[in-house]
């Protein structure tokens, strides 16, 4: 199914019991994910809506706890409301969790032909099981998860018995292109139809990748009216052209100090405002390697970001701190 599906059955009421939310992009997937508590009446939301977070569970016994309690709230009928909504965020660590010893022979094996499984589950997995064979039709459990291991047998009864909602790309790219219009219009830019194209080409229709692009350029356009294909060439670099970018963003990539603030130096010199640098930089720690430092790195730039527009610190002083920081090993 397609997200845009499913809000006209949210819109109808009209909601099956189960839902896997899928896709690579993770805000689609939660936003969507929040609509379904519209099913019942504001007033009786704080009754009938409940959220678990899978990733709380970081133990195999507190991941059956979890269950057991999503189970016996997925079971409770509604009060005073046509519904009940259980949401599981971040379910993937209670479909595929990591392997243990125990599980790793038994979690893959397949049903057993022409033989029914147990009637009296013997574990949480299990009776999880068991309910998303047979869900309570008066609630509808929605999880929304991301990567998942195809091999899990739970993952596979998901799979097979929920509607599965792809949140991960757009339809067309006449739908992509509406989307990233809308998206710049929250920040009161517009976009030229031939940035658009180009932008496209380098993303395709994944909405994980428009969205890192755009929240790119949103930053590095900052103060301008339109985005156009200069700042497309920029900022949004395609991934079979790694050794090209933006000059201070290509400097804190290769983790070269000198050449960053040199860089910073002569934008600065050429009368750049700030935020369109910031953006370099921005690009340039989208780019640090392991995955851990691109999360550190882009927590340092929304940092120094807040800085400079709630006018704590010099601006050129801010990001000369921040490429050194970011071209440290």
């Amino acid at each position: 199914m397609k997200p845009a599906e499913v809000r006209a059955q949210i819109a109808a009421g009209r909601t099956g019991p189960l839902y896997l939310l899928v896709g690579d992009d993770l805000q689609s997937r939660h936003d969507l994910a929040l609509e379904f508590a519209s099913l019942v009446e504001e007033g009786l939301q704080a009754f009938n809506v409940e959220s678990f977070y899978a990733n709380e569970a970081s133990t195999a016994g507190a991941r059956d706890q979890m269950i057991g309690a999503l189970l016996a709230t997925a079971r409770t009928l509604p009060m005073m409301a046509p519904r009940r909504v259980v949401i599981v965020h971040e379910a993937e660590r209670l479909l595929s969790p990591k392997r243990s010893k125990d599980d790793e022979a038994t979690d893959v094996l397949p049903e057993p032909v022409g033989r029914k499984r147990k009637a009296a589950p013997t574990s949480p997995a299990e009776e999880l099981e068991a309910y998303v064979e047979s869900p309570e039709p008066m609630t509808t459990l929605v999880f929304v998860a991301g990567p998942l291991d195809a091999n899990r047998r739970l993952v596979k009864l998901v799979r097979k018995h929920a509607a599965v909602v792809d949140c991960g790309s757009l339809a067309t790219p006449q739908d992509a292109a509406a989307w990233i219009r809308k998206r710049f219009e929250r920040d009161e830019l517009a976009i030229e139809p031939k940035a658009i194209a180009l932008l496209l080409e380098t993303t395709g229709l994944s909405l994980g990748r428009i969205r890192a692009e755009v929240e790119k350029v949103v930053l590095y356009a900052a103060g301008e009216s339109t985005v156009t294909e200069r700042h497309i060439r920029d900022l949004v670099v395609p991934e079979t052209e790694p050794g090209t970018g933006p000059a201070v963003g290509m400097a804190v990539k290769d983790g070269d100090v000198r050449r960053a603030l040199k860089e910073l130096a002569a934008l600065f010199d050429a009368g750049i405002v700030p935020q369109p640098i910031l953006g370099q930089i921005r690009w340039g720690a989208g780019t640090l390697r392991p995955q851990a430092r691109v999360q550190w790195a882009l927590g340092r730039v929304l940092e120094t970001d807040i800085r400079m527009k709630t006018s704590t610190g010099n601006p050129r002083h801010l990001l000369e701190c921040l490429v050194v920081e970011l071209c440290g090993r």
